[in-house]
């Protein structure tokens, strides 16, 4: 009996040896499959995949697939020349973009575009850095291209692989669809294009958030650039971007639990990033997207909608009052736009009166006792101010149109400088008036946009910015001011530190310091009640800002003015120079988190704004 035992005890510990032995080959196994990955076998977006001219994509892949993978080297090719896109449908999650029809163009369509590049150092830098409008196309879509990379992989043979960062949008609205593209080229020939599109901020026409992708053949035009000029520019512009500071480095030097709470209790995953601007250097918290973080941190634009009322509508008021005196802002719009309204509602309206929207002019209630500033956001259907009005004057083309569209709508039994009603068409109307202004002291050819991006934008820092234009046959349109505006976290930084400088960079005066002194509540004017509060007290709203009181330990006062873009897209500015920023979906709160925590580090009692 002894000895069966043993026999079978013997045989059993063969089997868990030979169990042991098997388990122990698989993690083997896993982890050499593993460092294969990791040293550079990609599985995803491999040659083959990228040459294979049917090819099954149901969504997007894990954004890292677009980069370097493992073991890379130099880039075995330069690249000159342009990549002509087909117009194709996209796959999309959900499987339907709508609407299907926006005016006449399909939204599950990839516009047909040419995207030109040149090879630098690593680099893969366009040649357009402005949106491409494309022509000819049915799709809804425009796009803009940033900076990507250029290297190799011994996988890829005697191939070269790139890839870049890109938006789409739209030059009705400014919602901001980011992607990546990738490829392979040598001298002669590339693979197909893949992309994904993997973050979005929120849409108003679309009425779907989506994700997308695609893989598309495409055609190579080599082409010859003005190298020097282009690598020149952009070598600037890297030389000119501010330094930034991972989260954990700020978590670090004044302890993880102060910023526990740093989005007010708001869904990360409605949050594509936010932070701290203190000192010249940005604190990123993130940039993550469903599919990992996003490969292009710094070149990543977003489309900010009403924070462009302040970060182009106020800072190109305060430019052109910064060039013609500060007493522009009691010009009256009527002396530089032909107003044909049916009523004299906007005889005495102001140039300081439309940037604070507070031109009595607009529809919706009457009722001021409180004044609720959001009730004559006609926008909102909700509001009865008029939705229909307000999208045939949304879709309007041309300058002409959308004035005309204006003219159209009602004064209010108030006048000017009354009660402030939130109203895009004002900031639009004062676009349009500071542009008849500027054209009238420069000349009818004189572009305001172009004056802002030369005299305020590249001084700063900020080499390339885009603005929605009006769309008009013999020109380049003018600014809307009221959104349009796409910006990378370094703009939005630069374009704030501006403000908290009062107007001034390394000595130059850019902005109308008194303007802007105005704007941040450092005079003695102040804007319109909102109706709206926080525990500290009632808000306000004055050229662009909304103010908001915040009271310290102490019991001293201080405003901490923000600017408020559609979605969940805010700027905070602190009154002790600090700038705290979030981009998303989630909304705001009445006060944010961002404002205590900047008092915690740098006391509002202890530090001013400048």
């Amino acid at each position: 009996m002894s000895s069966f035992l043993n026999t079978l005890l013997n045989k059993l510990k063969m089997l868990f040896d030979k169990i042991n032995y098997l388990i122990f080959q698989i993690i083997i196994l896993i982890v050499l499959l593993s460092a294969c990955e990791s040293s550079g076998n990609r599985n995803e977006l491999t040659r083959q995949k990228l040459f294979t001219s049917q090819v099954s994509i149901e969504r997007p892949i894990s954004n890292r697939y677009f980069m370097p993978f493992g073991a890379h080297y130099n880039t075995l090719h330069k690249f000159s020349g342009a990549i002509l896109i087909p117009e194709h449908s996209m796959i999309s999650d959900p499987k339907e973009i709508l609407p299907i029809d926006i005016q006449g163009k399909k939204t599950q369509l990839f516009p047909r575009v040419s995207l030109e590049f040149i090879s630098n150092q690593g680099n893969l830098i366009p040649i357009e850095r402005d949106i491409i409008i494309p022509e000819n196309t049915d799709s809804y879509w425009q796009i803009q291209v940033s900076p990507g990379r250029v290297w190799s992989e011994v996988a890829d043979g005697d191939m070269s692989r790139a890839s870049f960062p890109f938006l789409l949008t739209s030059i009705i609205e400014n919602e901001s669809y980011n992607g990546i593209a990738t490829f392979l080229y040598d001298e002669e020939s590339i693979s197909s294009l893949r992309y994904q599109i993997v973050s979005q901020l929120s849409p108003f026409v679309i009425q779907t958030h989506f994700v997308a992708t695609g893989q598309t053949e495409v055609t190579y035009q080599h082409k010859r650039f003005d190298n020097i000029n282009v690598t020149q520019d952009f070598e600037r512009e890297l030389g000119s971007k501010l330094p930034w500071r991972d989260w954990t480095e700020i978590q670090g030097k004044f302890g993880k639990q102060v910023f526990e709470n740093f989005d007010s209790g708001i869904d990360p995953a409605m949050t594509l990033t936010s932070g701290l601007v203190i000192d010249g250097e940005i604190y990123v918290r993130s940039m993550n997207t469903p599919f990992g973080p996003y490969p292009y941190p710094h070149e990543m634009r977003h489309g900010v909608w009403s924070v462009t009322k302040t970060m182009a509508g106020m800072l190109t008021l305060m430019r052109m009052a910064q060039k013609y005196g500060y007493e522009i802002l009691d010009y009256k719009i009527v002396d530089y736009l032909n107003i044909n309204a049916d009523h004299d509602g906007w005889k005495d309206v102001t140039f300081r009166n439309v940037f604070s929207m507070a031109t009595g002019i607009g529809t919706g209630s009457h009722n001021v006792t409180p004044n609720y500033i959001g009730v004559g956001d006609a926008s909102r259907p909700a509001n009865n101010a008029g939705f229909d009005d307000y999208m045939a004057w949304y879709f309007a083309p041309t300058l002409e149109d959308k004035l005309n569209e204006i003219y159209k709508i009602p004064s209010y039994p108030w006048g000017p400088g009354e009660h402030v009603r939130y109203r895009d068409r004002d900031i639009f109307i004062g676009a349009a008036a500071l542009e008849a202004l500027f054209r009238d002291k420069e000349g009818d050819d004189a572009d305001l946009w172009q004056m802002m991006v030369k005299e305020v934008y590249r001084p700063i820092g900020i080499h390339h910015i885009s603005m929605t234009h009006t769309r008009e046959s013999n020109e380049r349109g003018t600014p809307i001011l009221a959104w349009g505006i796409y910006v990378s976290i370094d703009d939005i930084a630069k374009i704030s530190m501006l403000i908290q400088n009062g107007g001034q960079h390394n000595g130059m005066q850019l902005l109308s310091e008194e303007g802007i002194s105005e704007s941040l509540y450092e005079t003695e004017i102040r804007g319109l009640p909102t109706a709206e509060s926080n525990v500290y007290g009632d808000k306000t709203y004055h050229l662009t800002l909304w103010h908001e009181n915040f009271i310290t330990k102490s019991g001293s006062t201080y405003q901490a003015p923000r600017m408020s873009g559609y979605g969940g897209n805010i700027v905070q500015l602190m009154p002790n120079g600090m700038i705290g920023f979030r981009i998303g979906n989630g909304g705001d709160v009445a006060l944010e988190q961002m404002t205590i925590i900047a008092d915690q580090i740098k006391a509002f009692d202890q530090h001013n704004r400048r």
